[in-house]
């Protein structure tokens, strides 16, 4: 994480007069860099970065990335409008996602999208659709990673994508109904602070890719991760980047072709991006707690009631205050309605406070619970 806030103490001030509190808040310097060191650290040519917009789908975010050259990953039909709505040409846009009906697929299909598919049912409605002679697949390798049990998305216990087991069944479905395998997909899993473990994924999906000589198409995926806590070491993108392209040159050395490198971060693209500004409205001492409540809750940042997850909290009006250990708390009539535990300057009633790295997975998993409406967003330079 970075140790200084997105926003200062009089821009916190001059958005909250103009757009009132809670707000996010998204600064596009912070995308740009981010995008700027994935692209730069793979110096593999025939590559594509798929922005995963499940993590942020605004649309000035959106633009502003297909403005620096990013294509979009999406994971349901109303991501492909938002992305279409953005600008995205429909070659421009993948799409994968489980336990999909026909008629999704189909209508996904009609929009001429990359489409991954996820199973083998998929793989046979589109066979009998006759959706396009040309399909790709998302494997499960059986190798999966990720920050939290609920993110882990490859491996055993994970219901998404053609488990390694049933690669010689799809292949059988695909010559059934003459479909060409031109490509692969998978995601391991979110939050990847070791270059060794995506490279791990990156090189089990790149051997699976050596029983399809029709491929020209490998997508490692996602779940690239940034720091949330100081103490945590931030992923060696460079290190990633050349281990990806000494991998994908060879891999194209051994098909006699040059192989397409896709990958799709997410979070990495914006979560420092964004943070959301909320005001101090209550202070309230229990024999076991210190709790600050805050005029925002839960249905504003799940992450932390759903995954345990951590963001820091800055005290804009006063970050030179003694620090105390407490409970940030919101105004959400549920116990778990506890946004942060950790230890910050003591705040008074009225102070700003911003949480940080709420630029994925902030708004985007937000609600209207309690009948309390979402926050806007904002984004600055």
């Amino acid at each position: 994480m970075d140790n200084r806030p997105i926003v200062s103490l009089a821009q916190a001030k001059s958005i909250s007069k103009k757009h009132g509190v809670p707000i996010y808040i998204y600064k596009k310097g912070i995308i740009k860099r981010q995008y700027e060191l994935l692209d730069s650290a793979i110096k593999y040519p025939n590559k594509t970065i798929y922005y995963s917009c499940k993590a942020n789908s605004n649309p000035e975010v959106l633009r502003y990335l297909k403005g620096l050259g990013s294509s979009i990953e999406t994971v349901s039909p109303g991501e492909i409008e938002k992305a279409l709505k953005a600008g995205f040409r429909p070659d421009d846009v993948s799409f994968s996602c489980s336990s999909i009906s026909k008629e999704e697929l189909i209508s996904v299909a009609k929009k001429r999208v990359i489409v991954h598919l996820d199973s083998l049912k998929q793989l046979e409605w589109w066979g009998e659709e006759k959706l396009g002679r040309e399909v790709s697949l998302r494997i499960n390798a059986g190798f999966g990673a990720g920050n939290h049990e609920h993110v882990i998305t490859g491996g055993p216990d994970s219901k998404f994508g053609i488990y390694v087991s049933d690669i010689s069944r799809a292949k059988k479905i695909a010559h059934n109904h003459n479909l060409v395998i031109n490509g692969l997909q998978q995601h391991i899993g979110s939050n990847i602070l070791d270059e060794k473990i995506f490279m791990k994924g990156a090189k089990l999906i790149s051997g699976i890719a050596k029983e399809f000589p029709e491929a020209v198409r490998i997508d490692v995926g996602g779940g690239l991760g940034i720091p949330y806590k100081s103490s945590q070491k931030p992923l060696d993108v460079k290190k990633m980047g050349s281990a990806l392209t000494k991998l994908f040159r060879e891999l194209s050395r051994s098909f006699g072709k040059q192989i397409e490198m896709s990958l799709e971060p997410g979070r990495y693209l914006v979560a420092e991006a964004g943070g959301l500004l909320v005001k101090v409205v209550d202070i309230k001492r229990t024999p076991g707690h210190l709790f600050v409540g805050v005029n925002s809750g839960f249905n504003h940042m799940v992450r932390h009631a759903m995954y345990g997850s951590y963001n820091h909290v800055y005290n804009l009006s006063r970050p030179e205050a003694p620090r105390r250990r407490a409970l940030v708390v919101g105004d959400i009539c549920e116990s778990a309605d506890v946004l942060a535990e950790q230890s910050i300057p003591m705040p008074e009633i009225g102070d700003l406070l911003l949480f940080a790295d709420i630029g994925a997975y902030g708004y985007s998993m937000a609600s209207d619970y309690n009948s309390r409406p979402k926050p806007v967003e904002v984004v600055i330079p």
